[in-house]
């Protein structure tokens, strides 16, 4: 099989009792739609007796959301770009972000004029619902935040203050970018202004700081299952960490191509990866 090949398996193979870790927006989620073909490999590869996790910037009550959608039971989650690993409904790695970090990013970055102007900054706890910094935005803006990214769905009346101030860490900070040509810039200037802080970019318009990533939360999760083959299926810059550490990696084929080069295979679908794997198919 050569690199970046999109041909179909010559040989047929038995279920490999893999794990098989996808990425959400960009590979699960496109457009906030679920492809039905994806939903039905995915329910195949369980039956099959394979493992099936998510590796997202996404919280936990989302993916789990996700997942009722899909028809299937994770085995594996980890979540808010690797701050949280879930194996089996236990945690078995976390890595959040003090909530004194979190504050004194919240003030530098309104200080130079980050947000509301560019962006939009909270906090997504694991009970699904979004904080934001009400008392410090205008009206108008949060307003045009609950429209524009109504697909959120949960948007807390507590304010991000009074959370970072009794609770002593949060998964992590948000950043949603109001126009996608400004999130480079964004990321580059967060990086500056709160280096101590991980800065990625998980999709065309956010931009969120952990203190982890996917990559370090894979590594702490095969600690605790060495012995299993892995496959991880993704599209963003923050998937990179992840296809520099596995071999069996494979790209959406709509990702830009620096993120491509990072991978392995390049796939259209996760049903697609799927299918190569369970499936004796002739080559076109």
């Amino acid at each position: 099989m050569e690199r970046k090949e999109k041909g179909k398996a010559k040989e047929p193979q038995k279920p490999l009792k893999t794990l098989l870790l996808c990425d959400v927006d960009g590979t699960l989620l496109v457009n906030d739609r679920i492809r039905p073909e994806d939903a039905a490999a995915l329910q195949r590869w369980k039956q099959a007796g394979n493992r099936f996790g998510l590796v997202t910037g996404r919280g936990e009550a989302f993916c789990h959301q996700l997942c009722g959608r899909l028809g299937v039971t994770p085995d594996v989650l980890i979540t808010d770009n690797g701050a949280q690993v879930m194996l089996g409904g236990e945690c078995v790695y976390r890595q959040w972000l003090k909530s004194s970090q979190v504050k004194a990013a919240l003030d530098i970055l309104q200080d130079e004029g980050l947000w509301p102007g560019l962006c939009v900054p909270f906090v997504t706890m694991p009970d699904g619902a979004h904080r934001f910094c009400r008392r410090r935005m205008p009206v108008a803006a949060m307003e045009r935040m609950m429209e524009v990214q109504a697909h959120l769905t949960y948007f807390s009346e507590q304010d991000l203050a009074d959370l970072l101030a009794e609770s002593p860490s949060v998964p992590g900070l948000s950043l949603y970018v109001w126009d996608e040509r400004n999130t480079a810039g964004v990321l580059e200037q967060a990086r500056a202004l709160a280096p101590e802080m991980q800065w990625h970019q998980t999709s065309h318009d956010y931009v969120e700081a952990c203190e982890s990533d996917k990559a370090l939360a894979l590594r702490a999760l095969l600690s605790q299952m060495p012995e299993i083959p892995v496959c991880f299926a993704g599209d963003g810059p923050n998937d990179v960490p992840v296809f520099d550490m596995l071999e069996d990696a494979w790209c959406m084929d709509t990702a830009v191509d620096p993120v491509k080069a990072h991978a392995r295979y390049v796939t259209e679908s996760v049903a697609q990866v799927i299918e190569r794997k369970l499936d004796y198919v002739e080559e076109t």
